[in-house]
């Protein structure tokens, strides 16, 4: 059995509209593919500790942007995911925030010419390096696995954070609402909840 990219995307669509908490979104993206190809690291990755990160991501998401104010024009957000090389030239997974004067829900274009880019827009996640080494494991699927779950994992716990963790006020100094997506550089991408 192989995966299919159509049908895990729709899959994918499906939990992230249903607006779950982290744990039991990510439950249903792991139970969906464990169905599709059985193997043994769907129980390593079902135990991530997904929950005590969206923390440490919310906190930094208000701190970076506390720091280094949002420009007045700014209306939209992208976090994008990444691999960096660290101090040991080993790459790392990761996310990074800029922002654009711009939004189009239907293109993403509008992120590739940032108006705002905060010193430190670079955020190492535990959980995308977790999944990395568990997945690298399967050469036969990781170029699938490594494109759905860091997307998933991300859209969903980065949804959630703004839908119920974030603290707008940081965010909305110049603006009544600002859009937020989530993706990967090369064009796949998730528009999350607004910051209102």
């Amino acid at each position: 059995m192989t995966f299919a990219h159509n049908k895990s995307w729709e899959h994918f669509e499906t939990v992230f509209n249903s607006k779950l908490p982290i744990k039991e979104a990510w439950d249903k993206i792991i139970d969906f593919h464990e169905k599709t190809v059985p193997t043994c690291y769907w129980t390593q990755l079902r135990e991530l500790d997904v929950e005590t990160e969206q923390q440490e991501i919310k906190e930094w998401f208000e701190q970076l942007v506390a720091n280094d104010p949002l420009p007045q024009k700014v209306i939209s957000i992208w976090i994008g995911i990444v691999k960096l090389l660290d101090d040991n030239d080993n790459k790392v997974n990761a996310i990074y925030l800029t922002g654009a004067d711009s939004y189009d829900k239907d293109d993403i274009e509008w992120a590739t010419e940032p108006t705002y880019e905060p010193e430190n827009k670079y955020g190492v996640l535990d959980i995308l390096n977790q999944i990395e080494n568990i997945i690298k494991e399967d050469p036969k699927n990781y170029s699938f696995l490594d494109w759905i779950l860091p997307l998933a994992y991300c859209s969903l716990t980065i949804d959630e954070i703004v839908r119920r963790k974030l603290d707008p006020s940081i965010f909305l100094k110049s603006q009544k609402k600002l859009f937020v997506t989530t993706g990967h550089d090369s064009g796949d991408y998730m528009n999350l909840s607004p910051i209102e």
